[in-house]
């Protein structure tokens, strides 16, 4: 009765969850069989009201070594297919690379214990409490073992006998998390049917594709960045067109890396803007890729909430260096620093938006954090760090506009609470928010799609990657940052989506920085449609139906 129970409530199991990530529903399936009992547990229970249908963590064990399914375990075994019994015992048996230290300082981080109370909402002490402090022990305990991370691992170290699932908020969140992914569809689907239905024409053959290279030769500088929130000041990459004898005007583009990313992370962009006459800075926020290796390693503490803060000072205080070497430096006079392009993704996607005009709104923010007992786990992981705003120790300013910065792109930045709609209302320039779909730390749907329609700029262009995800845009073989990810997480080779970037981040700047109407073609679907649409299919639109 009672594994027949289960196994009707286990239907989720063969929906389209499992079609967009098979990993990510792994791994759903695993936290249902996954934050389990150390050494003395013994069961996960299913509170079911009545019922409470068992797992036995000694049948799982023999199903990850040895692939037989007893006749206790039977029940729940039934309800999946072969295939997704193979992807099951895959993942409880794949080991996660990370040491006691690195998981020590994420646990323990601000971000880490909300995320692990959200998850103790589900997994549950056998007296039916959150299981926060189980959870972080199994997790380090599993780590500091010979045999690893691994899911069966954290089985074993679970200091209770009992895990207790809560099955009815389980439910809950499935249900919610599968009309999220169904409004993701209908809603990329719908702006794909509009964007084809665009009327403009190709643009004119004999023109430069704006994915290939300019014929600009350039210079790299090391410039020296002062910033007053920041104890020590930081070094941003100056890309520096070369035309001995010029007079003319140079275009500006900065660019902002994302966090555990580096000055480098998109020299490939850098680079190509250079070679078609821009002055291009890559900045190194303090929140860089060796820091959190810093952070990873026990070294130092984690990143500071007032980050947020200080990432857009730091473009103010790029532009504020290039105007004092402006002063002795008769190439960088050149530059045009009143009309500044800006890029930026994840959290430089943020950065581009605030300084572009995008106002904080910390009371909005606060209504939109609930408190720890009411936290619950969500799809959306950017909440975390949105909220993660509420514990700056400083008094956050309303606007951390530049009046300089004149465009801007935004690549994954999260948006939907720390700003919402009232501060990106207050966004007026040309922006470009480009959206990934397969992005599950800054989900395109309540980040970015949703978001667009609240910036008051009549020059606006939102681009849709379909099987992108956050880290699609990366370059410098970084990968998924200073953390190991899944394959599935990561997504297909970041090489294919940077001609989209190269392209359209030129074009942009071309329409807006320079004044060009004739790059507005390639803003246009008719081009996108020219691209190898594998792996990847982009959609561009102004507006969303």
């Amino acid at each position: 009765m009672q594994g027949s129970k289960i196994g009707l409530r286990l239907r989720w199991l063969r929906t389209g969850l499992w079609g967009p990530l098979r990993l990510a529903a792994l791994l759903t399936t695993a936290a249902l069989l996954l934050p389990g009992p150390s050494r003395a547990a013994e069961r996960i229970q299913f509170f079911l009201g009545p019922f409470e249908p068992t797992i036995y963590v000694e049948d799982l064990e023999q199903f990850a070594a040895t692939g037989q399914i007893n006749q206790r375990f039977a029940p729940f075994a039934n309800r999946l297919s072969a295939s997704q019994l193979n992807e099951l015992r895959t993942v409880l048996n794949s080991r996660f690379n990370l040491n006691q230290t690195t998981i020590g300082e994420l646990a323990y981080s601000p971000v880490g214990v909300r995320l692990l109370r959200q998850l103790g909402q589900v997994v549950q002490t056998d007296n039916r409490l959150n299981g926060f402090s189980a959870l972080r022990a199994s997790v380090i305990l599993a780590a500091s073992d010979a045999e690893g991370l691994t899911i069966i691992n954290l089985l074993r170290q679970f200091p209770l006998d009992t895990i207790q699932i809560n099955y009815p908020l389980l439910q809950q969140l499935i249900q919610e998390n599968r009309q999220f992914f169904q409004a993701r569809d209908r809603t990329v689907a719908a702006l794909r049917a509009a964007a084809l239905q665009e009327a403009t024409s190709l643009p004119d053959a004999s023109s430069l594709d704006p994915r290939q290279p300019g014929p600009t030769t350039w210079e790299k500088r090391a410039l020296a960045i002062e910033n007053s929130l920041r104890l020590f000041s930081s070094r941003a990459e100056l890309y520096l067109p070369s035309s001995p004898g010029s007079t003319v005007t140079i275009p500006v583009v900065i660019i902002s890396h994302g966090a555990a990313s580096r000055r480098t992370t998109f020299a490939y962009l850098a680079e190509h803007l250079a070679s078609h006459g821009y002055a291009v800075v890559a900045l190194d926020h303090e929140d860089n890729a060796d820091r959190f290796e810093r952070f990873l390693l026990g070294i130092d503490g984690a990143p500071n909430p007032a980050i947020l803060i200080n990432r857009p000072r730091d473009v103010t205080a790029a532009l504020d260096a290039l105007e004092v070497l402006a002063e002795t430096d008769p190439l960088i006079r050149r530059l045009n620093l009143t009309e500044v392009g800006v890029i930026g993704q994840s959290l430089g996607g943020y950065t581009a938006l605030a300084v572009a005009g995008a106002t904080l709104n910390p009371a909005a923010l606060a209504a939109s954090c609930p408190s720890p007992a009411q936290d619950l786990p969500s799809l959306n992981l950017s909440m975390l760090v949105q909220c993660d705003l509420l514990e700056a120790q400083i008094e956050l300013p309303t606007s951390l506009r530049d009046e300089r910065v004149s465009s801007a792109i935004a690549i994954n930045p999260l948006t939907s609470k720390i700003f919402g709609e009232a501060g990106l209302n207050q966004v007026q320039i040309p922006v470009m928010v480009i959206a990934n779909t397969h992005d599950y730390l800054t989900p395109a749907l309540p980040e970015q799609i949703e978001p667009f329609a609240w910036l008051s700029s009549p020059n606006k262009h939102l681009v849709v990657v379909e099987q992108g995800t956050h880290f699609s845009f990366l370059g410098d073989n970084t990968g998924g940052g200073v953390l190991p990810l899944p394959a599935g997480l990561q997504g297909p080779p970041s090489t294919a989506a940077h001609p989209y970037l190269r392209a359209l981040s030129l074009a942009f700047f071309n329409r807006y920085s320079l004044g060009q109407p004739e790059a507005t073609a390639y803003l246009s679907q008719p081009y996108l449609e020219t691209f190898d649409q594998d792996p990847f299919r982009v959609t561009i639109v102004r507006d969303v139906p």
